[in-house]
This record gives structure tokens, sequence and C-alpha cells, in this order.
């Protein structure tokens, strides 16, 4: 096949997340060219990178090859392959051969055409999994916790994270009724793969594609019935708002001082929050002003690196905060959308 070094590169870089470092089966560890996309799969996860004007047989580009694509000089390339299973990578004066894998060794995950489906724009899809994904573990014991709940019911469609210390929920509206819980690594991925236009869903009980004019992700599904997270968003009786960059720029110059753990110290009054951080070199304190008068005093403490991480996921310039008591959840309201957080306090002296 002949094609420009900096498409071939693009694609392979967006899907080589993708192709495991070791697998039983040694042709899952490049990328297949065939039937005009790159694919690349672990078997939990396919992507699917449509490349225009593929032709012939399909090959295999072994992952020890994907840094010299990535290195030749811009223009034409060719990739030929050979019935040995040996391609030959050539670009102006550079000519390399690989022993690759047999292509029909590569295992083809099916197209799930079969169950429900859905369309969405990729804009609205991918906004709402970037605000809560942040609340979703890497990894962890519970596969629920390590999974993006995408709820539809009652015109609505809820995007919900947690890990038993923060929780975000993000919602649009929409007409339908389903539930998927979708692994972190997927959610990662189609978060990075640049996806625009509309996205069409397709999901059965055990599976789902995503898939775009340019790219297609298959994922398997977690099994299981999600946490009831509604009941944990109650109406709480002390509530302000405030600059959502002043109480971040201000959550980050604390963090600077003071130790990764160290718990950080809220004292709202009236319409000043004076927030404090300690320990065993550093005593930080910094007031910040808020946009009404709170009810009473209050004195929480919340670890520093959830209340920045929450901050750095909403997008408006305001948020409404509101508490019950210090040993109580802080709730996290945008100004302008359905998105908001909890965030569970600490153990403060």
């Amino acid at each position: 096949m002949r094609i420009q070094k900096e498409e071939l590169a693009q694609k392979l870089n967006k899907i080589k997340g993708a192709v495991p470092k070791k697998a039983a089966n040694p042709a899952l560890q490049g990328i297949l060219v065939r039937d005009g996309y790159l694919i690349a799969s672990n078997t939990e996860m396919t992507i699917k990178a449509k490349i225009e004007g593929i032709e012939g047989e399909p090959f295999i580009i072994p992952d020890r090859a994907f840094d010299l694509i990535n290195n030749l000089p811009d223009g034409e390339m060719e990739i030929s392959a050979a019935s040995n299973n040996v391609i030959t990578i050539k670009a102006d004066r550079i000519r390399n051969k690989y022993q690759t894998m047999d292509p029909e060794q590569f295992p083809m995950t099916a197209s799930q055409e079969e169950g429900s489906e859905m369309t969405i724009q990729a804009g609205t899809l991918l906004g709402s999994m970037r605000r809560v994904s942040y609340a979703v573990p890497a990894q962890g014991s519970n596969p629920l916790m390590s999974s993006l709940c995408l709820q539809a019911g009652g015109g609505q469609l809820n995007f919900v994270g947690l890990d038993g210390h923060v929780l975000a929920w993000d919602r649009v509206d929409y007409d339908g009724e389903f539930e998927l819980l979708i692994p972190k690594n997927t959610v990662d991925k189609l978060k990075s793969l640049g996806m625009s236009g509309d996205v069409q869903i397709r999901h059965s009980k055990t599976g789902a594609v995503f898939a775009t004019e340019d790219f297609e992700v298959y994922t398997r599904l977690v099994e299981g019935e999600y946490f009831t997270y509604r009941t944990l968003f109650k109406e709480l009786p002390l509530h302000t708002a405030v600059s959502r960059m002043a109480l971040l720029d201000a959550m980050t110059r604390a963090k600077m001082c003071a130790e990764e753990r160290c718990p950080v110290r809220f004292e709202l009054k009236g319409r000043f929050l004076n927030l404090s951080i300690k320990d065993k070199t550093t005593d930080y304190h910094e007031t910040v002003g808020l946009q009404t008068d709170i009810a009473e005093a209050l004195t929480i403490g919340f670890d520093a690196r959830l209340v920045s991480e929450t901050l750095k996921a909403f997008d408006c310039e305001n948020i409404r905060i509101s508490f019950g008591s210090p040993k109580m959840p802080m709730t996290i309201e945008s100004e302008d959308s359905d998105f908001k957080a909890i965030v569970l306090p600490v153990a403060i002296k």
C-alpha cells in the first residue's frame, strides 16, 4: 500500500495504546491492516481507524515498526507484504523488512450488529465523559467502581463516576432507556481519539460499539447493577457560591506548600472561606471571598487532591457549594449545566 507517512503515523499513534505489551496470541502485538482499516485489539477493547485507499491482502504491522514509521521523513511511504508474513517498509532511500505475524491469527471482534442503537453528538458525549471520568479509578477490587455508568431514563442521559471518596454526575437530554457500564480504559481511549460528528452507539448486554466515520471502538461491558447514586445528592442547609478559578488557584497554591496527603481545612463564615493546610514545615493560609453569606459558621476538612481534581472537571465561571455538617459531603454544582459532584470530608485536628 502507498500512503502519506503523516496520515499513517497519526492513526497508528491514536490506536496503538490498545496493543498489549504481552499477549498469549502474538498476532495481537501489532496492528492489523484489513479492509480499509487499521485495527488494534487487546480482546477487551478493539479500535478500528479508517484509512482511505488501502487495498490488497491483510497484513500485520508489528509493534517494533511503530517507532520507525513515526521517524520516517514526511511524504509518501510504501508497505508491502509477502506470502511468508514479511512486510517491507520503504520511504525515500529507506528500506526495512520485518518478520511479522499471520493476519489470519488476529481475532476479529463481533461488529455488534444486534442489540439497541442510539446516536449522539461526539462533543456532547465526550464533554460529559471528560467531566465525570476523573472520579472513575483506573483500577480496583470493585469492577463497578472502575467503570463509567452511561444510564438513560426519564428523558435524561446520565454520566456517572465514583470511587468511594468523590462522585461526579452529568446529564443531557435524551429519550431512551438503558444502562452501560464502560471500563475506564475504554473511556480514556474514547476521549483521546478526537472523534467528531455523530457517534452511533450499538450495544447489547455484554458489549458496545462507538462508531463515527473515522473510528470504531468495541468494548466489553462491566456486568452488574450500578450504585444508587441519585440518593447521595441531598438538599443541604448551608450553601453559597464562589468563583471556581479563585478557589482552584488557592487550592493549587496550598498544595504546593504541603505534603501530598495533607488535608485542607475549610473555615466558612459569612462571606469568607478561610483555607489552610499545615504539615511539619508549612502552615499555609488564604482567604477566598464567597458570593453570598453562608447561614452559619462551619469548619470541615477535605483531601486537597480530590478538591482540586473536582474543580478542574468544571468549566463554568462560578460554582455553588453546599454543606450539612463537618461529617457530611460537600456538594459542588455548575452554574450553567446539570453537572454536579460530591466530595467526602476527612478528619482534621
